[in-house]
């Protein structure tokens, strides 16, 4: 157990719709909370947190990231696609591969999905969680292997007792799902779009442009990510506290982004060819 008092994030906090968990499956049981920890909020808290499986202690900036997989096309034409739930720390530095003993492979994650009745989810995965390199299952694993064993409140024994022996691995289940509703309430094709900014084979835009329409949207910035030297927009970088709980079952609030990786002007957005059709 952690007991330890977090510095804010040294990225802004803004005012944001906080995004909330949805009822299609149930995360956890989880164990316990005191009352104290979950008043609190990652790397917001002024008081020491007692039990750092009740509150985001290890990870507390967390990362929803997305592709735009242009070449090779990946995942629907008009929508971006998941890469990964990461825990970064408050100063925006992170660790990786934190539990050996948790790793799994792509097919024990599509099994353990399935047998928690995830059916739909496993679905969802198929088409918006793309691996542009190799199968799908490939990715799945390294980001859960990678992030998921950081996270100090997603950890097998945050479970109530009983939920080990009735759904073993369900942390493993509870990352996937957790992941896949935050990205559904984050479209940043939508976002974009909303903003005149769409895919094309001639036009390019600024950064300022594209970080507009997502402050339009969301009340705050992202990290955006460009291919080095010929500038294609790649990736978006969601930032987030937690409140109220857990990395599976708390509330999302957006916060500011940190420094982007693009050019500020001639950001080139090609569009997907022969990639799916939504």
């Amino acid at each position: 157990m952690y007991t330890k008092t977090l510095i804010l994030s040294f990225a802004a906090i803004a005012a944001a719709t906080p995004l909330s968990i949805r009822s299609d499956y149930t995360v956890g049981p989880f164990n316990t909370c005191s009352a104290s920890d979950k008043a609190q909020t990652s790397c917001r808290n002024t008081t020491a947190i007692q039990d750092d499986c009740c509150i985001e202690t290890r990870g507390g900036q967390l990362l929803l990231t997305q592709f735009w997989d242009w070449n090779p096309a990946k995942g629907p034409s008009a929508s971006w696609t998941i890469h990964g739930l990461w825990p970064d720390r408050c100063d925006g530095t992170y660790e990786g591969y934190c539990d050996p003993s948790r790793e799994v492979t792509g097919d024990q994650i599509a099994e353990i999905i399935q047998k928690n009745g995830g059916h739909n989810l496993l679905r969802y995965m198929r088409r918006y969680w793309k691996d542009n390199a190799s199968v799908d299952g490939n990715l799945w694993s390294h980001e859960y292997n990678k992030h998921a064993t950081c996270f100090s409140s997603g950890r097998p024994e945050c479970y109530a007792s009983n939920n080990n022996a009735t759904h073993p691995q369900k942390d493993v289940f509870d990352y996937f799902y957790r992941t896949v509703e935050l990205f559904k309430g984050l479209d940043t094709y939508k976002v974009l779009k909303a903003g005149g900014i769409v895919p094309s084979k001639t036009k390019t835009y600024t950064l300022e442009e594209i970080q507009a329409a997502i402050k339009k949207a969301f009340g705050v910035t992202a990290t955006i990510g460009c291919t080095k030297g010929t500038g294609e927009i790649a990736e978006v970088w969601y930032h987030f506290h937690v409140k109220g709980g857990n990395v599976y079952n708390g509330e999302y609030l957006h916060i500011d982004g940190g420094k982007s990786f693009c050019p500020e002007t001639g950001i080139k957005y090609p569009p997907k060819e022969k990639a799916e059709e939504n």
